[in-house]
């Protein structure tokens, strides 16, 4: 069954037991090249709240802990040998080159020896060490993960997950109740670390969401775990457990010390590794993935289910960052950002127009909404580039070339077909450019009406100090797609038609020389206090 255990800052202090002195003494000797049968230059030491592990050449050395959680108990020998067996066993099915064996640590004249014939005084687990420069997380940053690779890793999964050992109806009792325990408890969890009014306003709504989510998806969540997607499988896949090792792709670290927390409905289990890899800047691989995946082991209910575990993960993340560091951090935030994502969805599918003049912030304010609705964008600069097949800055008058009247209108059609087509998906789209021009405005508004989805506009404008410091600035870098430049704004103001066609109230006028945060914050109360209208003929708007 799906369950997530909770954690506070007090279970987070061990429990130590008598037997966590003379593994004092152990760990000493660990640290010696000469304890191991081949010793190594060096040994690295890393501990974390329950482990300790001992880097030693080519292989990993794991002795569990002598400690006592709420959720997993190590205080005996017999119990540390009974889960690092466990650990042996179960990692086994998706990593089988990387973990060798357990072995005994005896302690005879006065030493530790690894092996021998002593009698056990403890156990340690043997892995073969993996490649730094292979593990996903580190191949995400230095931009080496293509969708090839991505394909290659859900075709793996699927096949683990079609095979893995369902959990049995009476195990299943009453599945989606825990559930939604878990999530509120979840939500409660993190309440105390949040200081600003914008994010305990985020939190409530994460938490209003999950419980309308529970509400409509009921019986769907009982006939998922009627029909087998609840199973036994990794329990804790995201980056850092995936290597793209020489002899293929190893995933490691899975739960061995619960069962209860190892199994979980699949869509939690992809949606934990989906959600992982859009933190750390890899969406753009979610959807080669989710192909294969689906094309493997198909599972209609993911587009449904995937947006709920993907926040749940989220948050249970954001938690254990907070509770690692004892307060909000950096980590924390990255993963809460994502999580509110999961507040939309059911307000899915809108469009929204981000609309100003160059150098107005239009562009940068899409991407950070972009981020944190979860929704793609239209940015006409790349569009423009894309259907001329130029690359980088290609600085021509505004009238001229790819900037004539007939390309720019070629150019707003297409971004009204790529929003179509999101809109179709149930997505929505967010749509950058400078809709100067109430017929560039009236392909969107045309659109939105036929088929009935909220349209809503942001208007950006700064200071002229500010626009012409910002397009001198980009002119010099040159590195940006847009070639906006201080006489193009010029042009751009000489011939804007005003917003007429729009009602006031579905426009926010914004002045973009706030931080992005707080200008994201502004955008995000002004769409949610608009998209909170239960009748979608508010939003309709006449077009000429």
């Amino acid at each position: 069954m799906e369950v997530q255990f909770k954690v506070t800052s007090a279970d987070l202090a061990i429990d130590m037991t008598p037997e966590t002195e003379s593994q004092g003494s152990l760990i000493g000797a660990m640290m010696r090249p000469a304890f191991y049968p081949k010793p190594p230059e060096e040994v690295t030491h890393k501990e974390t709240h329950i482990s300790h592990l001992f880097f030693a050449g080519d292989l990993v050395y794991k002795v569990k802990k002598a400690v006592r959680f709420l959720f997993l108990d190590y205080s005996t020998l017999a119990k540390r040998r009974h889960y690092l067996q466990e650990e042996l066993r179960l990692n086994r099915r998706l990593a089988p080159s990387v973990y060798l064996g357990v072995m005994p640590i005896g302690f005879d004249e006065a030493r530790w020896r690894l092996g021998g014939l002593a009698e056990p005084a403890e156990y340690t687990l043997v892995m073969r060490r993996l490649p730094d420069k292979r593990m996903l997380p580190f191949l995400l940053d230095t931009g080496q993960v293509n969708g090839e690779m991505m394909a290659y890793l859900a075709q793996l999964l699927a096949g683990f997950h079609g095979a893995a050992e369902r959990v049995g109806e009476m195990q299943l009792n009453d599945y989606p109740a825990p559930l939604a325990q878990k999530w509120q408890e979840n939500v409660a969890d993190l309440e105390p670390f949040l200081g600003q009014a914008a994010e305990r306003e985020t939190l409530q709504a994460i938490g209003d969401s999950g419980r309308t989510f529970f509400q409509a998806h009921n019986d769907l969540l009982v006939r998922r775990a009627s029909q087998g997607w609840v199973r036994d499988v990794h329990g804790d896949l995201h980056a850092e457990h995936i290597c793209f090792a020489p002899e293929g792709i190893q995933i490691f670290d899975c739960i061995e010390f619960s069962a209860g927390l190892r199994r979980c409905d699949l869509a939690s289990e992809i949606a934990f590794l989906l959600m992982d890899l859009t933190v750390r800047g890899g969406e753009s691989l979610c959807e080669p993935f989710l192909a294969r995946y689906r094309q493997r082991l198909p599972d209609p209910d993911l587009p449904t289910l995937l947006p709920f575990f993907e926040c749940y993960r989220a948050l249970v993340r954001a938690k254990v960052h907070a509770l690692r560091l004892g307060r909000w951090n950096e980590e924390s935030a990255r993963y809460f950002a994502f999580a509110q994502r999961f507040t939309w969805e059911q307000r899915k599918p809108f469009v929204v127009l981000i609309s100003g003049f160059s150098g107005s912030g239009k562009s940068t304010l899409a991407r950070a909404l972009s981020h944190r609705l979860g929704m793609p964008v239209s940015n006409s600069d790349i569009v423009r580039k894309t259907l001329a097949g130029k690359a980088g800055r290609y600085l021509v008058p505004l009238h001229a070339d790819i900037y004539s009247p007939a390309f720019t209108e070629k150019t707003y059609a297409k971004m009204a077909r790529e929003a179509e087509k999101q809109v179709l998906l149930g997505k929505g789209a967010i749509l950058d450019a400078t809709f100067g021009r109430k017929a560039q405005r009236e392909k969107i508004i045309q659109l939105a009406a036929k088929h009935k989805v909220p349209l809503l506009l942001i208007h950006c404008s700064s200071d002229e100090a500010t626009t012409e410091r910002r397009l001198r600035l980009r002119t010099a870098q040159g590195t940006d797609v847009s070639d906006g430049r201080w006489e193009i704004y010029i042009a751009q103001k000489a011939v804007y038609e005003p917003l007429n066609e729009f009602p006031p109230e579905h426009v926010l006028e914004l002045e973009t020389d706030a931080p992005i945060e707080q200008l994201v914050g502004d955008c995000e109360r002004f769409l949610r206090s608009r998209l909170g209208l239960t009748d979608k003929n508010q939003f309709s708007i006449a077009a000429d």
